[in-house]
């Protein structure tokens, strides 16, 4: 019984992230513009953009494609979350794949979307298994890379980007799993000066 509250206590933040995704995806356009990725509105001071483009999806394929992301990634790694630490962890990598964008891609004027974010916390996830000996880390952590590597050589997958309305945004992706593996030197780091404090 125990086991069980635990378990539908872990899938309350993501519950919480598709809810919010949900939400936001019903709101007036106008009010949706307010929220968005835009790069001469961060230029004017509006950083929680930074944040806030990351919930917005394009369509509603986008959403329902990142929204069952999110749910794959709860399914496999939503024991490792205790308490509300999805919520840093997705602030994170918000604010860190939002700022790799805005510095090193110019050219990308607007991002809505939460993949960027998943790929950080399937990435993250993935490494966890590595570390605590689960079967399937290594496939999975292989996985996302071979993955992050296609995309890099192919390009954006053009029947996607007509699917959701959008351009995949591919080095949101790649930012994404540089953030996984960062959170995971994060929450790695804490753990052995939690176990070995400096003093």
């Amino acid at each position: 019984m125990q086991t069980l509250y635990s378990s539908i206590r872990s899938y309350i933040p993501f519950a919480i992230l598709l809810l919010l995704a949900v939400l936001i995806f019903m709101l007036p356009a106008a009010v949706q513009q307010l929220l968005a990725f835009q790069r001469s509105e961060l230029a004017n001071g509006e950083l929680w953009r930074l944040i806030s483009g990351h919930l917005l999806h394009s369509n509603f394929y986008h959403l329902l494609l990142n929204g069952g992301g999110l749910l794959v990634i709860m399914l496999l790694h939503a024991s490792y979350q205790r308490k509300m630490a999805l919520i840093w962890q997705l602030l994170f990598s918000a604010v860190f794949i939002s700022s790799l964008m805005y510095w090193l891609q110019p050219d990308i004027q607007r991002y809505v979307g939460l993949s960027g974010v998943l790929h950080a916390l399937l990435f993250f996830g993935a490494l966890l298994d590595i570390q605590t000996g689960k079967t399937g880390g290594v496939l999975l952590t292989l996985g996302i890379l071979a993955k992050i590597g296609y995309e890099q050589y192919q390009g954006p997958d053009a029947e996607l980007g007509q699917l959701i309305s959008a351009t995949v945004a591919i080095d949101a992706h790649l930012y994404g799993v540089i953030s996984g593996a960062l959170l995971f030197a994060i929450v790695t780091a804490k753990a052995r000066l939690q176990k070995h404090p400096l003093a």
